[in-house]
């Protein structure tokens, strides 16, 4: 018996005395918004997100999602429905059980009216909730959607903290307060200052974290970041761009991750310059994938040929499904371009070809974008780059269509459904289909095809089908999947960093994080 107390009192002081992870960002002084459902683009709230704020699924190693706060999950009525139950023993980090009333809480706020993001709310319109007990429930869907449980990783919110109000949370969460909403993940929130949000284990998470905590320190820039970790005060960072990578010091450990995100040069098919599908495809094959990476990205990514990322083992098909043949100065010769001296630019009846590229002011996109005007220079392309505020670039820029060229980064997942992105009958705004031509019936089956797939072969035939169909239009090319580089201290204990996925995957693992 005395062997066993003393047995106990060693783990249990173990666990209350492991020390506050620092992790880096280079974020604005706060403080901060909290809320990943929210603010889903705020590298805080994203990070606060992973570490407090789960979901009934979560990602899982290969990106196909897995259970989260759900402790069970089925597909019923071929995608049309979804049961769960929640674990009766699930509690929020003020004690407060995890019921299907936070459920259908977290459903009314995403279908409110004033819900602030429709990129993040359209899936779950016309979604109802049929609960049949405080731990179990069933969606019912509009209309079949086998890939609804990418959705459902969305975070559960706690209803009692906001009086099942959603207004209160659409209004309250968003600012910064001192009474912050009670967590489910692994941590919680305890403050949110000007150059740090802190947050502490969550005692009621099982199994519990190693951890004590984690800080988030809100730097000013890489260089900053950079000579923290050279000096150990912070244990680890993501670096996203060629110039964090290059200032890291020489002694932490480097993991790289190939993301679900991709890097694509989209087309205004409505401009004049670009409404020839030979003009599109010639563009398309002026570019050369491989030295864009090394060139343009630092190697911080991966060739992509197809409207996936390449991170998706089963999309990878190689340079092979493009189908380019010809030089791009033999297909437009055939539209009247011809390369004139000195400097060897495409002009017809005497008027150059110009073409600009509308890109987000955000690194290393900017960088990617000067590099591909190089390189379709070279190829006899004038074109001008034009930097936008990231924040007003999809409302401003890409939704109204007003552009030429735009390379730009988006992030679906390992989600396979690609219709909202390519779509021909999507409503104007919402597409990345700028083609002001009549629906293209054959694409849109194709890509419900792809979407409700269920068996490898059949996913694999129906994407070969929509790559050969969107490489044939050209509506975008389909250039990289970026590569992320998380770097930590030696010293610190960190496993199961996945070497694809999400960069927010870091944290699967996070309660066997130690230093």
């Amino acid at each position: 018996m005395l062997v066993g107390a003393a047995a106990w009192t060693l783990s249990a002081g173990a666990l209350s005395t492991h020390q506050v992870y620092q992790e880096a960002l280079v974020a604005p002084t706060g403080p901060s918004p909290l809320s990943a459902l929210l603010d889903p683009g705020n590298p805080i709230s994203q990070t606060v997100g992973a570490l407090s704020q789960p979901g009934l699924l979560k990602p899982g190693p290969n990106g196909t999602p897995t259970l989260g706060l759900a402790a069970s999950w089925k597909e019923l009525d071929k995608g049309a429905k979804f049961a769960f139950t929640l674990p009766r023993n699930g509690r929020w980090s003020n004690g407060q059980p995890i019921t299907t009333r936070d459920v259908g809480f977290t459903l009314a706020v995403l279908q409110s009216a004033t819900f602030p993001d429709p990129s993040v709310a359209a899936p779950w319109r016309g979604i109802s909730l049929f609960a049949t007990s405080f731990w179990s429930g069933t969606f019912v869907l509009p209309a079949p959607a086998p890939n609804f449980p990418n959705t459902a990783e969305v975070a559960i919110l706690p209803a009692s903290h906001f009086h099942d109000r959603p207004q209160a949370f659409l209004t309250g969460n968003a600012r910064p307060t001192s009474h912050f909403p009670p967590a489910a993940g692994p941590f919680a929130v305890v403050g949110n200052g000007p150059d740090q949000v802190s947050l502490r284990r969550n005692r009621y998470y099982s199994p519990p974290p190693l951890l004590a905590g984690f800080n988030l320190d809100l730097e000013p820039s890489p260089a900053a970041v950079a000579s923290l970790l050279a000096h150990g005060r912070v244990d680890g960072w993501l670096a996203a761009t060629p110039a964090d990578v290059a200032a890291l010091p020489t002694s932490v450990v480097r993991r790289r991750m190939t993301s679900y995100s991709f890097v694509e040069l989209l087309m205004n098919e409505s401009s004049p310059a670009l409404g020839d599908p030979v003009m599109r495809r010639a563009l398309a094959a002026a570019i050369d994938r491989r030295q864009l990476v090394a060139k343009g990205v630092g190697g911080l990514g991966v060739p992509q040929y197809g409207p996936l990322p390449q991170s998706i083992a089963w999309a990878d098909l190689g340079r092979s499904s493009l189908g380019v043949g010809a030089r791009p100065a033999a297909m437009l010769a055939g539209l009247g371009y011809l390369r004139t001296p000195p400097l060897g630019a495409f002009e017809k009846a005497g008027r150059r070809l110009a073409l600009t590229i509308s890109v987000p002011s955000l690194q290393p996109l900017p960088q990617a974008a000067a590099a591909l005007a190089s390189m379709l220079g070279r190829q006899g392309f004038t074109v001008t780059v034009v930097q936008v505020r990231a924040r007003s670039f999809m409302t401003g820029t890409l939704s109204p269509g007003r552009f030429q060229l735009a390379l730009v980064g988006f992030d679906n997942g390992p989600d396979p459904n690609l219709t909202a992105f390519w779509g021909s009958q999507v409503p104007s705004g919402q597409s990345l289909n700028f083609s002001r031509a009549p629906a293209d019936p054959i694409l849109n089956h194709e890509l419900d095809q792809l979407a409700t797939a269920t068996s490898l072969s059949a996913r694999k035939s129906a994407y070969r089908a929509v790559t050969a169909r969107l490489a044939q239009d050209a509506p975008a090319v389909f250039l990289y999947t970026p590569v992320y580089v998380y770097a930590h201290l030696a010293t610190v204990h960190v496993p199961g960093i996945p070497l694809l996925g999400d960069p927010l995957q870091r944290f699967a693992d996070v309660t066997r994080w130690s230093l």
